[in-house]
């Protein structure tokens, strides 16, 4: 009994200091798109630092202290080398994107570009948010003829992931977000993206349904909110059910709550400044969270002592993130306790993934 006393107590702190160091991640990546002046000392980046470069803000981490004096301590370096290798990134991707863009409108498929540099372009310079891959929605009856196409382009240099629309939570809007879609000059070329009001919509969604874990993406929605015209219209932001206006307004109140961004005056500030209290912690947490590697748990599974002793802080990384599990089952995100909605998230996937053995199993026996 003591010993699952001192356990729990053990968790509790842990937990407790993930939050702390959480904090520190938004405080240093808050407003570093605008020249923000950093509040960080050089021992609260020495702590976060590895946090904040896996977790792809160390391009924002160097914009945030360039014009302090912390630019010029060791600790500095690491960022600053992601904002270059980040900048070099985003030229070879705008290459690639040149490339399959103009491709795919010759094989009569228009793509409209999402995350991304959909987003990045929104921030000052392209060094300040790293992508990997190139998202392409497509209309659903151009979806097989763009798959083909692009199996069928060579020299991308990035990978291209095609979406069939927009996901679950545009199913029955795909039509009319593409018809307002827009098209935006990419130096010789035109690039179709989201309309402002469709896209911080998609960022919010996107965010949430990941569980939040990256800050960067917290700041897409923060320079795309602190980037709209006057001409913004929320309605048609907010369209659709009550509950998905509601998540929209969550993730704009933790973009001001946490990174700073002013929405007074906008129709949801009363509403997203009402977060619930689990909500913001569990951001915090993750954000505060190291990254497991696979050889860390494989050298754990090699060692029974650690194993026995790590196995129930292993097991409690490994549960549903809370905001994850809502967004999975399409739940609200109010001060309701989230147990359910977790325990729910491991049932649904534990179902999804027997359907899918017991379908490869019979699939095997059939060509058997």
């Amino acid at each position: 009994m003591l010993e699952a006393v001192k356990s729990q107590f053990k968790t509790a702190r842990h937990a407790e200091a993930r939050a702390v160091r959480g904090r520190l991640v938004a405080e240093l990546v808050a407003g570093a798109w605008r020249g923000s002046a950093p509040a960080n000392s050089v021992e609260q980046l020495a702590d976060i630092s590895n946090l904040v470069l896996r977790s792809g803000a160390g391009g924002l981490a160097w914009c945030k202290i360039r014009g302090s004096d912390i630019r010029t301590h060791p600790i500095a370096e690491g960022f600053h080398a992601a904002y270059r290798l980040q900048s070099l990134q985003a030229a070879l991707h705008a290459r690639s994107l040149k490339h399959v863009i103009p491709f795919l409108r010759s094989e009569g498929v228009e793509p409209l570009l999402v995350k991304g540099w959909a987003a990045a372009r929104l921030y000052p310079e392209p060094g300040m948010r790293p992508y990997c891959d190139l998202d392409l929605c497509v209309l659903p009856d151009h979806y097989a003829k763009a798959s083909v196409a692009l199996k069928g382009v060579e020299g991308l240099g990035t990978n291209v992931d095609l979406h069939f629309g927009f996901g679950k939570f545009y199913d029955r809007r795909t039509d009319a977000i593409f018809a307002r879609s827009r098209l935006v000059k990419l130096d010789d070329i035109e690039v179709r993206v989201l309309c402002d009001e469709d896209n911080l919509r998609y960022l919010c969604m996107h965010l949430l349904r990941h569980g939040a874990v990256r800050p960067l993406w917290l700041c897409d929605i923060a320079v795309a909110l602190e980037s709209r015209t006057n001409e913004f219209d929320w309605d048609r932001c907010l369209a659709g059910s009550r509950r998905e206006a509601d998540w929209v307004a969550c993730a704009i109140g933790l973009a001001s709550l946490l990174l700073g961004v002013d929405i007074e005056g906008t129709p949801i500030a009363h509403q997203a400044m009402r977060l619930p209290s689990w909500l913001v912690k569990a951001v915090l947490r993750d954000w505060g969270t190291p990254v497991r590697s696979p050889r860390q748990l494989y050298a754990m599974l090699r060692q029974p002592s650690r194993l026995l002793a790590e196995l129930p802080e292993e097991l409690l990384s490994h549960w549903p993130n809370p905001i994850e599990a809502t967004m999975t089952l399409r739940g609200p995100l109010n001060w309701v306790p989230r147990l359910p909605f977790q325990i729910g998230h491991v049932v649904s996937r534990s179902v999804a993934l027997v359907s899918e053995l017991i379908w490869t199993s019979r699939a095997i026996q059939h060509r058997s």
